[in-house]
């Protein structure tokens, strides 16, 4: 008798777990899809949307988003999403948008770009040009442009779920007052600091140095490596200015930079862009430049 019993709860435990498991599964399928770029998108759109939406990231981490091209499956994947969020001016969205785009017509664009005072490079024999124009699309570098994003992010997720309202606004109030703290803090932290020029191999951080009035210089150009005239160029610069800090985004080739780290007797300084914990990486950024 007891052993018909405990094989009772045992089955019923196991179609306990197994409805749980449909539910929650059924809940994750139920949720929005909203599909971006770059892991620090999936960071703003959860700050103000929680875990309302499911976020889809097309570059994986370590990926670089000049370079990367999508999996069939990815594109495949995009079937269910309602809006794509790009950030306006990645190699990886210039290359592939038209074919994103193609597999979900019902699919909505937004740009992260828009109502951002972007940085334009004319270009010259030693300024960074992108190969779109001269448009930086380093732009979720910023506290101040993110302010913008997370208007642009809170006005869409309105629109997809206008019945939570409350939720999406109080949520969106916090974390502009998050950013504004985050900037007041950077910008305390980098208030005394002398030497205001650093060099970076690539330029990632253009916007974050127009937020705090420092100057980058980058030693990649067009997205190529350098040439030894241009190598030749940032060692006599960073002499020149007593340069003591080489900024080197993770995914990038490393041997450049620390040749010219080498030459001008500067500090190599690792640094994530793409970090999926956003403000941790933006402060870890001012407290790499502050520290001796």
């Amino acid at each position: 008798m007891r052993s018909i019993r405990k094989g009772t709860l045992i089955v019923a435990g196991f179609f306990l777990i197994l409805l749980t498991g449909c539910r929650s599964g059924g809940e994750e399928a139920d949720k929005p899809v909203i599909s971006v770029s770059i892991l620090p998108q999936q960071y703003f759109i959860e700050k103000i949307g929680g875990d309302l939406f499911h976020v889809n990231v097309m570059i994986p981490p370590g990926a670089s988003p000049a370079t990367y091209e999508p999996t069939f499956s990815q594109l495949s994947g995009l079937e269910r999403s309602e809006v794509y969020m790009k950030i306006g001016y990645l190699g990886f969205e210039l290359g592939w948008m038209d074919k994103i785009m193609s597999t979900n017509p019902s699919m909505k664009l937004v740009s992260f770009s828009d109502g951002i005072d972007l940085i334009r490079e004319e270009g010259g024999a030693h300024l960074h040009e992108h190969a779109h124009g001269g448009i930086d699309p380093h732009i979720w570098m910023s506290p101040l442009n993110a302010k913008i994003i997370a208007t642009t992010i809170y006005q869409e997720l309105l629109l997809l779920m206008p019945e939570e309202k409350a939720f999406l606004e109080e949520r969106y109030a916090a974390f502009q007052a998050e950013l504004d703290s985050l900037h007041a803090t950077i910008g305390s932290m980098l208030e005394g600091l002398e030497q205001r020029s650093f060099m970076t191999y690539h330029p990632s951080l253009s916007y974050f140095a127009r937020d705090y009035d420092l100057e980058q210089i980058p030693l990649e150009i067009g997205g190529k490596n350098p040439s030894p005239a241009h190598m030749k160029w940032m060692a006599d610069v960073g002499k020149e200015k007593r340069i003591s800090k080489v900024l080197l985004q993770m995914q990038m080739n490393q041997k450049d930079a620390e040749t010219l780290a080498k030459e001008i007797g500067a500090e190599i300084i690792q640094i994530n862009p793409l970090d999926p914990d956003w403000h941790g990486q933006m402060l870890s950024i001012a407290d790499k430049l502050v520290r001796n």
